[in-house]
């Protein structure tokens, strides 16, 4: 208790005295400082009062406890005198008020402006190392900012504690906070109508004080510009807060620029899909057709960025890639019987998706400026194996597959399936980075989505085939600039935009099986039935593999339920029923006519 007396009266008398004593204490304190002829004669250790000097009000002796006090109390808090004299002006303001800036501090010791000058270098000491702490969300842009104690300090005066200097550090900034920071800067600068350039440099400032954070050091290193370091950090924080996790283009831009030229410069900018954010692969725009509809949201590898170890807690689109892919050990071996014509075709697909084979062919199509994706269009009558191809595929080159649900890609609010869309190649470039090998993006029955543009003007609904038209262009620029494997299944080629089709490399056609094909198929289903029951199934009906494959399962139904096989002529029946209206037999022999 004498101990927290002790350290309380030396700064309830300092207040008092240091109050109004202008540059007098403050020349005891730290001799020459302010003036030089008033610094009072000191011999041996002591102030000495001079006759000459009248201007002076204090006693030697005075002056002599004001030092001596001022000493234990800066020896406490682990700064120098003169700093020590001006933390007690900053206690003596906040006692009696909320807060205070350093115009309080000067106008406490009855300076003036030029004199304080020479003390700031010391008061911003003070704020520097956390004695005085801003106010927050309070004039971030005034020349004078409000602070208050630091109730660490403040406490620790109070009640005579020791005083441990390392606390003063508070709580550590992480990357969270950092940019709210930023955030709260772009919003005082917009209601405080401070120039944009004042924002830029506080942001940079800030990154200054953060020298061991990993995120923001990695930000700086990927941009030069404070001007697009803190718009990505606003988009950050945003994404944290917003609970649609992106950023209103036009809103975010009227925060950050005071200069409307700047903010449609910017905004068309990034409309282009040149900003250096996008260029960098860290922030997307949404399709809105209005600048005031267009919003910014940060990409896969932005988040990465942004939320390093933490990624998978606040996003579960990793978790919805893993289980959208699936891997080549998941998909079972199933024979596949083709012509001659198709089985090439398909095995220069599968020998270029090879993994050796696929890295040298990239490059070379690198090299001469070709595009390094490989895409491929099969198309034919339904259930003729396009889906099932393109798995086997998968399953040879050792390649996951991307299974993009078309359904879920398009929805009836307007902006949000372009959204989806750009989404779906955004994720599989992701893939594609964490994948050993690249994964094939499989669309399958893309006619829902690689149809024909439409013309607005001649549209019932224009902001439905707007959509559509949006969405397709967005596909088209992603197969250009594609940079994996992407294949494509149609039952319906004609539907099928030219534009599109140009930028399938490989256009394979998948047609009814022959009759050997058909042979082969019904006897690796049915190994029990014999070469020529098999062939004469296959004569008799113009069937599908996928139709056979129906058939197949009739079969084992019936096995299930009365214990035996059925006979030819009980397959031929299940046959003659498949397809809707009823299936003709397919007669062998001429047609004679009478």
């Amino acid at each position: 208790m004498k101990k927290a007396k002790k350290i309380l009266n030396s700064v309830s008398y300092l207040a008092m005295q240091l109050e109004d004593s202008k540059t007098y204490l403050l020349n005891a304190i730290a001799p020459g400082t302010l003036s030089e002829h008033e610094k009072r004669a000191c011999r041996n250790g002591r102030f000495v009062d001079d006759e000459d000097d009248e201007k002076n009000p204090f006693t030697a002796k005075t002056m002599m406890e004001v030092v001596n006090h001022n000493v234990y109390l800066s020896k406490y808090l682990g700064v120098t005198p003169l700093q020590s004299a001006l933390f007690v002006a900053a206690f003596s303001k906040n006692f009696n008020r909320d807060n205070f800036d350093a115009d309080d501090v000067c106008r406490f010791f009855g300076l003036n402006d030029m004199q304080f000058m020479v003390l700031a270098e010391n008061f911003d000491y003070l704020v520097k190392n956390k004695y005085l702490v801003q106010v927050t969300n309070h004039r971030h842009f005034s020349n004078n900012p409000d602070y208050v104690i630091n109730p660490i300090v403040k406490e620790a005066i109070m009640s005579g504690k020791a005083f441990d200097k390392s606390k003063l550090a508070g709580e550590e900034i992480h990357r969270y906070k950092f940019v709210k920071m930023v955030s709260d800067l772009i919003d005082s600068r917009s209601s405080e109508d401070a120039p944009t350039r004042l924002l830029f440099e506080k942001v940079a400032e800030m990154e200054t004080e953060c020298p061991e954070l990993t995120f923001v050091k990695n930000v700086c290193k990927m941009f030069s510009e404070s001007e697009d370091r803190t718009l990505f950090y606003e988009i950050c924080d945003d994404f944290l807060t917003s609970h649609r996790r992106e950023s209103g283009l036009e809103c975010t831009l009227d925060d950050i620029y005071d200069n409307y030229r700047m903010r449609f410069a910017i905004g068309k900018m990034l409309k282009d899909q040149q900003h250096l954010l996008q260029k960098a692969g860290l922030v997307e725009i949404s399709s809105g057709n209005m600048f005031s509809e267009a919003s910014l949201s940060l990409t896969d590898k932005g988040k990465r960025l942004f939320l390093e170890e933490d990624y998978d807690l606040f996003t579960d689109e990793a978790e919805a890639r893993n289980k959208s892919l699936v891997y080549p050990d998941k998909i079972p071996e199933k024979q596949m019987f083709y012509d001659a014509d198709l089985t090439k075709q398909l095995g220069l697909i599968t020998e270029n998706l090879e993994d050796d084979k696929f890295s040298e062919l990239q490059q070379r199509l690198e090299k001469m400026s070709l595009p390094k994706g490989i895409t491929a269009l099969f198309h034919g009558l339904p259930g003729t194996g396009k889906t099932e191809t393109a798995m086997q595929i998968a399953r040879i080159t050792g390649r996951a597959v991307c299974h993009v649900d078309i359904s879920a890609a398009k929805t009836c609010w307007y902006g949000e399936s372009q959204k989806l869309v750009k989404r779906i190649f955004t994720n599989y470039r992701s893939m594609c980075e964490r994948e050993k090998r690249k994964p094939i993006l499989l669309f399958n029955e893309a006619d829902a989505l690689f149809s024909s543009r439409q013309n607005v003007n001649n549209s019932t609904n224009s902001s439905v085939a707007q959509t559509e038209n949006a969405i397709q262009n967005i596909i088209l620029e992603e197969m250009e600039n594609l940079d994996g494997i992407l294949i494509a299944t149609t039952n319906l080629t004609d539907n099928l935009d030219s534009a599109f089709a140009r930028r399938f490399l490989f256009k394979v056609q998948f047609n009814q099986p022959t009759v050997e094909a058909k042979q082969s198929i019904w006897k690796s289903k049915l190994e029990w039935l014999s070469d020529d029951e098999c062939r004469q199934l296959a004569q008799h009906h113009d069937f599908s593999g996928g139709e056979i494959d129906n058939i197949v399962r009739k079969v084992v139904m019936e096995e299930v339920l009365h214990g035996k096989r059925p006979d030819i002529a009980a397959i031929e029946d299940m046959c003659r029923h498949e397809k809707l209206g009823g299936s003709k037999r397919k007669k062998i022999g001429f047609n004679c006519q009478s």
